[in-house]
């Protein structure tokens, strides 16, 4: 991996776009394509770079999206706790003691997700699952006027996990978030920066897609806007080669190339 590639990966880890709040890294995709093609939006905020060719070939999408899982604010209680509601699919396992980011309109909070001792579990909570509709994010508040006048939390306030992006023992493999897309956002830059001043004949359509942790959202509109004669969807997979997970559940390997899916319409 290049320095150039893993900067530009670190760079998209560590932007925060939940879905339906993708504008930052929409702006950044913006800003690496802006003078290689031409950047415009399509109404639910899916960023779009038309690269010409040298003849009217097949108009061709990539797609990666933009957004990431995470949460919305759904009540501030009484001693000033947040209850969250989650944007996308998550494990409940894995958010007890997490560090979660609130994004205010008055600047970012650092919260964690409170977490019952041990000491205090009976048998019966020791071994069940605590439901994320259970948890409450603590970001320090005295109570619930303290959270919203002073703090700015409000109802429908964004929140995003805490994990900077790190080179891990082997430098070619770094830990963060949003990998699911931010890696293939970052391959559709990197593809139309290498295409660009160079001869061919297709349209290639570069695509940040909104909300496609919701339901495929901007993947939808980018279409309509486009129509594409043919899409490539720049999307991460299961990694199989962990501990846990047999080959016949997922075969794809770290290293072992990219797998590709194909669908017919």
């Amino acid at each position: 991996m290049t320095q150039t590639s893993t900067n530009l990966l670190r760079d998209l880890s560590n932007l925060d776009g939940p879905s339906g709040y993708e504008t930052a890294v929409s702006a950044y995709v913006a800003e690496q394509l802006r003078d290689i093609g031409t950047v415009s939006y399509d109404n639910l905020g899916s960023v779009i770079c038309e690269l010409e060719g040298n003849a009217d070939g097949p108009r061709v999408m990539l797609a990666g999206h933009t957004d990431e899982i995470g949460f919305l604010v759904s009540q501030v209680t009484e001693q000033g706790y947040l209850k969250i509601s989650p944007l996308g699919g998550w494990w409940d396992q894995v958010l007890l003691a997490q560090t979660m980011k609130v994004l205010t309109r008055k600047g970012s909070l650092i919260g964690v997700v409170a977490s019952k001792p041990p000491h205090l579990l009976g048998d019966e909570e020791r071994n069940k699952v605590v439901r994320k509709s259970d948890m409450h994010l603590d970001i320090g508040a005295r109570d619930r006027d303290h959270a919203t006048t002073e703090l700015g939390v409000r109802p429908g306030d964004p929140v995003v996990p805490v994990c900077e992006c790190t080179p891990m023992a082997n430098p070619d493999m770094l830990m963060g978030k949003a990998w699911d897309d931010r890696v293939g956002v970052a391959i559709v830059i990197e593809t139309l920066q290498q295409f660009a001043g160079t001869d061919h004949p297709n349209t290639i359509f570069g695509v940040g897609t909104a909300q496609e942790e919701v339901g495929l959202r901007g993947a939808q509109t980018a279409v309509q806007t486009i129509s594409p004669d043919v899409a490539l969807v720049l999307e991460t997979a299961i990694c199989g080669d962990v501990p846990g997970i047999k080959d016949e559940e997922a075969q794809v390997k770290l290293g072992g190339g990219p797998p590709i899916y194909v669908l017919e319409g």
